[in-house]
């Protein structure tokens, strides 16, 4: 029986729902052994998680979902998945490339998608909504292409949004999503980042769109969603370091001060979410999947003065096949398990994220993000385009971070849609839960108190069982 609970445990590991089961199925496992105490304390477990709040938060680069219908359709399904299996009572969403590449021409078709995430069933109990979406294109050199939305459950006790112009907080009532309207708000704060910060191109999306919440009584959250600077040439990227490195640098460090500026207190929690479009130390990646036993061969381009190609081929086999290719916009690679399933190993490549002592990230346990196959059957490849990093992300500072690690209900820092094609970026997300500093009737957790009624009145049920059980048989 042990070893069934610990099983049932490990599969539901982060579900809430399975949580409180947990706690029941302790309940019957201990009957035999007369262990009412355990029990006791079972239902103890189950009754403080259900007072917790729970929030749900996601990034997601959305490119994709506005130039195929298919891709939007399972982009959803798979959204609404991991929103049901969560149960929040806030869920904090923010989009990057909202528009698509095409955004002049599918821009329209950012409303009628806001409108599709509104009515999902895993929404049907939210009553309060909060939309941002910078969708006008025509002012270049203020569009960002960024979207953010949030929404809460009924049960959730008041909620409120910082107002920058005055510097408030106001409280949040029914659904308001601003589109055109966006410029002439004082509730969120946008930011597009220059394009001297990246010399290679004369025109950006690139930027940030921050809002700052108080919620769940007392706890105040800085929500930012960002975007950064992109590769532009693999051959560029093999220089150790990086100067995309350096134009993302400062682009980041402008955001947190950014950010910095509007905080009242330096020790507020913040959290980004957004493509960082940090990439791999590509040069040492190289030096790992070649081996001393390869050949290279540099191709020129038609001109002669440059290097478009560099192909790898092993000396020991046959050389017709190449281990690695890589020229200015392609990255080919003959074996892809080493960004699969063995991931892990790239991890000690991942190092743009340690230029700065005040972000931090959870542990990531999935595989690259980006760039995965836009093709609607090959949801698990990635494209030949880049070598496969950890774009998407969500970091913090140290106060957010304590935060979420002293989640009582556990946090969860997962990739969205893992085997389904949602476009070449997969969402990633993270769930936490919040003590709220008020709680009883009235407040979100009185709701989901009387909602999972039946599960504890089923432990105690047990321990009564138990006892019986235990002086009659």
């Amino acid at each position: 029986m042990t070893s069934y609970v610990s099983g049932f445990v490990k599969e539901n590991q982060g579900s809430q729902m399975a949580n409180i089961k947990w706690a029941v199925v302790c309940q019957i496992a201990t009957i035999s052994h007369d262990k009412s105490l355990f029990c006791m304390s079972s239902v103890i477990f189950a009754f403080e998680y259900c007072a917790m709040d729970r929030v749900f938060t996601l990034c997601a680069n959305l490119g994709s979902a506005f130039e195929d219908d298919r891709i939007e359709s399972q982009w959803l399904e798979e959204f609404e998945k991991v929103v049901l299996k969560a149960d929040p009572d806030v869920a904090a969403i923010h989009f990057q490339e909202i528009g698509g590449k095409e955004y002049k021409m599918c821009m329209p078709k950012v409303k009628k998608f806001v409108r599709k995430l509104r009515d999902l069933s895993c929404f049907s109990h939210f009553d309060r909504v909060r939309g941002f979406f910078d969708i006008d294109f025509d002012t270049e050199d203020e569009f960002t292409a960024l979207g953010n939305i949030y929404l809460f459950h009924s049960r959730t006790e008041p909620v409120f949004l910082w107002d920058f112009e005055t510097n408030t907080f106001h409280g949040v009532q029914g659904d308001h999503v601003l589109f055109e309207e966006l410029k002439f708000d004082k509730q969120h704060q946008k930011e597009k980042f220059p394009t001297e910060f990246y010399p290679d191109v004369t025109w950006s999306r690139k930027g940030l769109l921050h809002t700052k919440w108080k919620l769940f009584g007392s706890h105040i959250f800085n929500l930012v969603n960002i975007h950064l600077f992109h590769d532009d040439d693999n051959l560029t990227a093999l220089e150790s370091p990086s100067v995309y490195c350096a134009y993302r640098k400062k682009a980041l460090e402008r955001a947190i001060q950014s950010v910095n500026r509007t905080l009242a207190d330096l020790q507020e929690p913040v959290l980004f979410y957004g493509d960082f479009n940090f990439r791999l130390d590509f040069s040492a990646v190289m030096r790992h999947i070649i081996s001393s036993g390869h050949q290279a061969e540099f191709l020129k381009s038609p001109s002669g003065k440059l290097f478009d190609k560099i192909v790898y081929r092993p000396t020991t086999e046959d050389t017709s096949q190449p281990t690695v290719t890589v020229e200015r916009k392609r990255f080919y690679v003959a074996d892809a398990t080493l960004f699969t399933s063995d991931y892990k190993e790239l991890l000690q490549y991942d190092n743009e994220l340690n230029s700065y002592a005040e972000l931090l990230e959870l542990p990531i346990n999935f595989q690259p993000s980006y760039p995965f196959s836009e093709k609607i059957d090959e949801g698990t490849k990635y494209m030949d385009k880049r070598c496969p990093a950890w774009c998407d992300r969500i970091v913090m500072n140290n106060s957010a971070l304590q935060l979420v690690k002293k989640s009582p209900g556990g946090c969860i820092y997962d990739m969205m849609a893992k085997e389904i094609c949602v476009g070449d970026h997969k969402p990633i997300y993270l769930v936490f839960t919040i003590e709220s500093s008020k709680k009883g009737k009235g407040s979100g957790t009185h709701e989901r108190l009387v909602s999972y009624h039946w599960l504890l009145l089923g432990a105690v049920c047990a321990i009564i069982l138990s006892g019986i059980a235990a002086k009659y048989w």
